[in-house]
């Protein structure tokens, strides 16, 4: 069958993947100069001075046997070979400066630094079995610094008891030893050596400074957190398996500027977590590393969501009892990478699977590199503030929604979305439209902007496949769209104008919303809505009047309308769509067109498509059911 219609056509489609990877750390002893994050693909730096750097003592992991200090640990029989240390019972206390080797075992003992805060102290752990009924194992109340090395070779195990209230200092100063491993100095931990922590009070390894790991293999199970340093974390390598009740990774201090960051230039992680899984309260940036993340049992213990085109109109009404239930699981965070402030990724190998969102900033969100597998029981990626993607390669194979921030940049890379709800959604916080009562829910926000220039995108969706509570534009990259199959939802939405300068677009779904670009759109688009519905697995062909094929795409879902736009495409040639043994031919008139079923032609409740922004005209309840014109007719 041939159906000849002279309308506008778009299309595209060439699709060219585009993956820029950026990769780098920072190097020792090199200050980070702080500069605005960037727009092109290449390493991304904080606005915000952050010392990331590892010093040479950091890294430092050898000793002057000459001037050393050993420490043999037996119960009730420890000894040491030189000055500096204080013996009573099972409690060893270092009261100076300087390097100690330990080794041995205590069955429920201590080792307690308390040197000068002027002089620096270098353990090195060379078979270390410690436990503790009543405090923590090893205890740093006071010095400079403190260094850990786990000798090579060696396996240490320090184990602390559940339930043990033990506090340090008096009055206003008084603080709970709440740690396996607990300082209030600064403490770096290297070398080649493992360590197993067993944290039974709470916390696994705690800094109430900074927090350092240049090297060595971590076996963490903890009651509350794994790695804790309240000023910083920062982790250079190592391999990590963290168990955790509460937060992974944690920094926390949100009243001294550029503290309260976690900075990660390699290593090799695995955590499974009862709550977040890498959490800072400033800045949370990833130069490199390989990552396994359980978050919160995983995305199969996430709140149940209605998506919006599954019962569009019903959802309105229920949405305020979903809000609810997710406000009171919002209560115990569950997410994969959370920050208050700004998240950075440029390099790393991550993988997340979490109840809540997988990558979440309550700031700026910014991947210029690396590979993300994400399975989230919310949101994929998740920016309050602008979410820029510029050369990181993502893939999130089940969401809520998939991409979410106040505007959304995609300039590079190679980005695939599935989606229960939207794929790709531009908005400020909440868009229900139960927020605020008579709020208008197709009213246009001049914040909200999505943009892709470049990369590859694939969104299959069940709710918008793009959706903006602004402005949409597309100038560059490749980006494929399948669904939605219900008619509430549209391959794009955009409450302002929607654009299309470049780049090739090619969507399948419902018609029910079909939503098209602006006039004002240089390229030429097309969007043809058919009588029948086709199944998913059916072949879209879009061929020029010579025979020759532009577009082979087989859809993943069932559609009744097509978009497609391209450079390839011109104003007064002729195309061939064909879908099966259907060919539709298609004479482009202008840059933005509507082809195929018309206003008042089809029963299945295509709408008028939108240009840009427009809301359906409302009806005796203030708004208009999709597939209903004002006088009760299916429209198009």
């Amino acid at each position: 069958m041939k159906n000849k219609i002279s309308t506008i056509l778009v299309a595209s489609l060439m699709f060219t993947g585009i993956l820029a990877g950026c990769q780098a750390t920072a190097s020792e002893d090199q200050s980070v100069e702080s500069n605005e994050t960037t727009t092109s693909t290449g390493n991304s730096q904080s606005s915000v001075d952050y010392d990331i750097t590892f010093s040479s003592d950091d890294l430092e992991v050898g000793y002057d046997e000459s001037a050393i200090t050993t420490i043999e640990l037996t119960d009730d029989q420890s000894t040491s070979s030189g000055e500096g240390v204080t013996i009573e019972g099972n409690v060893v206390t270092i009261e100076s400066g300087g390097s100690y080797l330990i080794s041995g075992t205590l069955s429920d003992g201590q080792i307690n630094v308390t040197a000068p805060d002027t002089e620096e102290v270098h353990l090195i752990f060379d078979g270390v079995e410690i436990s503790s009924s009543t405090s923590a194992p090893l205890l740093i109340e006071e010095a400079d610094k403190v260094f850990v090395t786990l000798a090579e070779g060696s396996q240490n195990t320090l184990t602390d008891k559940a339930g043990s209230t033990a506090t340090i200092g008096t009055g206003t100063d008084e603080t709970n030893i709440d740690g396996t491993i607990f300082s209030k100095s600064d403490l770096t931990l290297n070398g080649s050596g493992s360590l197993t922590i067993n944290g039974n009070t709470k916390h696994g390894i705690v800094s109430k400074d900074d927090l350092i790991i240049t090297g060595g293999t971590y076996d963490i199970t903890a009651a509350g957190q794994g790695l804790s340093g309240k000023d910083a974390v920062k982790i250079k390598d190592g391999t990590f398996t963290l168990t955790t009740s509460a937060d992974a990774i944690q920094s926390d201090n949100a009243e001294e500027a550029g503290r309260g960051f976690v900075y990660i230039a390699d290593g090799e992680f695995t955590i499974d977590t009862q709550q977040d899984a890498i959490q800072a309260e400033t800045l949370l940036q990833i130069d490199g590393g390989t990552f396994d993340i359980i978050a919160g049992g995983g995305s199969e213990n996430a709140v149940v969501k209605t998506s919006e085109g599954e019962a569009f109109f019903k959802q309105m009404e229920e949405e305020q009892e979903d809000s609810a239930d997710a406000d009171a699981a919002d209560s115990t965070s569950m997410k994969g990478l959370k920050t208050a402030g700004e998240l950075i990724v440029n390099n790393g190998t991550i993988t997340i699977d979490a109840a809540d969102d997988t990558v979440h900033s309550d700031g700026n969100l910014t991947l210029t590199g690396g590979t993300l597998t994400l399975v989230s029981g919310d949101d994929g990626l998740h920016a309050d503030g602008d979410l820029l993607l510029n050369g990181a390669n993502v893939a999130i194979t089940e969401s809520y929604e998939g991409i979410e921030g106040k505007t959304i940049t995609i300039s590079a890379g190679e980005i695939s979305v599935k989606a229960s709800d939207d794929g790709l959604n531009a908005s400020s916080g909440s868009t229900t439209t139960t927020d605020q009562a008579g709020a208008d829910p197709f009213s246009s926000n001049s914040e909200n902007k999505l943009i892709i220039s470049g990369g590859t995108v694939s969104v299959d969706s069940s709710g918008d496949g793009l959706d903006s509570n602004g402005t949409l534009e597309i100038s560059g990259g490749n980006t494929t769209i399948s669904g939605p199959e219900n008619s509430g939802n549209g391959t794009i939405d955009s409450n302002g104008e929607a654009i299309i300068t470049g780049g090739t677009l090619v969507g399948s779904g419902s018609s029910g919303m079909a939503e098209t670009f602006s006039e004002n759109s240089t390229q030429t688009s097309v969007l043809y809505g058919f009588e029948n519905t086709y199944e998913a697995g059916s072949e879209i062909i879009i061929s020029d009047s010579e025979g020759n094929s532009l577009l082979t795409w087989t859809a993943d879902k069932s559609f009744n309308s097509v978009q497609f736009s391209s450079d390839d495409l011109t104003v007064g040639e002729t195309y061939t769509i064909s879908i099966d043994d259907e060919d539709f031919e298609v004479t482009i008139e202008s840059t933005s067109t509507t082809a195929g079923i018309t206003t008042g032609q089809m029963g299945g409740g295509m709408q008028q498509p939108r240009e840009g922004m427009g809301q359906p005209p409302a009806n005796g309840d203030g708004m208009q059911k999709p597939g209903e014109t004002e006088t009760g007719e299916d429209s198009f």
